[in-house]
């Protein structure tokens, strides 16, 4: 199977078309695939590389081997709750079913600049976004959690823009009257624990630890919590280019990765690598001491336009840990185990990072407030219970 997609950039005079990508796919995902900027594109002053380590800007032909799509195209992909409502709603057979065939569905309604059309169609500038009420898009998620009969229709807008990371219900939704767009986060019929409540206190509280954090409210909705994080990638200049830590460090599969290589990416691309590099290290001290141990590659992501250059994304889906991992996605150093505040602070020094230890100070003081601030959001108590681990770590 063979697909040739064009790519496309969003820009304030109109989508730019980026250039073309040949994707020959066969069954069960393995294949290959050819991308060229297009001469215009690299001709533009504000032309951007997709991806600055493995697509620089050039004329040359990029290849690759299986599974035959960059990983910068396939963030524009949404998680597994997506990726399913992509299939239903353009009710692919199983033999379909791959990144190539997926982005031409996916079209112009993922987040970040990017959309993607097949060669001679049309391009759609316009993604698709709810204005339905939160209600009836809570309410569809639930069916489709349930293998219910659904509506196609709604039920991409579900999915089709779904966040960086995480694979639970969520919906593209708009502000009518502020045209403000937003990422809903909706509950889960397999949720033992209040998560959204739960996730709202925790981006809360990652403002009060100094962590650039989206804009955030929670709603009830048919007396269930809805959380609004508003989407980072635009901006009132336009939609911003993004890439997961992931693709930067083309890690695949299982992977050890270790914080300090994301800071050496940092430190590579980032149009502001001192200020970058106190965010990431704050926010590594974060996960550290509430205990989110769900910071994968694809919970980090770079951010980019033609008048900021790369930059650090604020930090999203923090959470303390619901699902009983023991160890961090990411190692400190040679450890996937909380380290403790000494080891922090001599982290951030050996790095180089700069304030390293009234960086942990302040994340530390914030942290101790944790209770209260669950409380604020109306975590249940049972709820809060749980992560009592938290105050041990603030001790040592």
């Amino acid at each position: 199977m063979i697909s040739r997609i064009e790519v496309w950039m969003a820009h304030p005079a109109g989508p730019q078309r980026v250039g073309e990508m040949i994707c020959e796919i066969a069954d069960g995902e393995e294949g290959r695939g050819n991308f060229r900027y297009d001469t215009a594109y690299l001709q533009q002053p504000d032309a951007l590389a997709l991806d600055p380590i493995s697509l620089p800007l050039s004329e040359k032909t990029f290849s690759i081997g299986p599974p035959g799509v960059w990983g910068v195209f396939e963030d524009s992909l949404p998680d597994d709750w997506g990726r399913r409502l992509l299939v239903r709603k353009h009710q692919l057979p199983r033999h379909q079913v791959n990144p190539a065939t997926l982005l031409l569905c996916l079209g112009s309604s993922g987040l970040g600049a990017l959309s993607y059309t097949e060669k001679g169609s049309p391009q759609v500038s316009h993604p698709e976004v709810s204005n339905l009420r939160l209600g009836e898009l809570l309410r569809e998620a639930e069916l489709v959690e349930r293998g219910g009969v659904h509506n196609s229709e709604i039920s991409v807008l579900l999915g089709a823009g779904s966040s960086p990371g995480g694979a639970r219900p969520k919906a593209l939704v708009i502000d009518e009257q502020t045209d403000e767009q937003f990422i809903a986060k909706f509950p889960s019929i397999k949720d033992r624990v209040d998560v959204v409540r739960i996730e709202a206190a925790t981006l809360s509280l990652a403002a009060k630890a100094g962590l650039a954090v989206p804009q955030t409210r929670l709603v009830s909705c048919a007396g269930r919590p809805v959380l609004l994080v508003r989407r980072f990638d635009i901006k009132k200049s336009g939609r911003r280019h993004m890439i997961s830590f992931q693709t930067l460090l083309k890690a695949k599969g299982y992977y050890v990765c270790r914080y300090q290589e994301l800071l050496k990416v940092i430190r590579k691309i980032s149009a502001d690598p001192g200020e970058d590099s106190q965010g990431l290290f704050r926010q590594m001290v974060f996960n550290a001491v509430v205990n989110n141990t769900d910071d994968h590659l694809k919970n980090f992501w770079m951010i980019c336009d033609s008048r900021s250059g790369w930059r650090l994304s604020p930090a999203f889906d923090l959470i303390p840990n619901i699902g009983e991992n023991s160890e961090h996605v990411l190692f400190f150093d040679c450890d996937p185990s909380y380290p403790g505040r000494k080891t922090l602070e001599r982290l951030g020094k050996s790095w180089g990072v700069t304030h390293a230890k009234s960086i942990v100070e302040e994340v530390f003081s914030a942290a101790s407030g944790w209770r209260e601030e669950f409380s604020a959001f109306g975590v249940p108590a049972n709820d809060t219970g749980r992560f009592g681990e938290i105050d041990e770590y603030l001790l040592r």
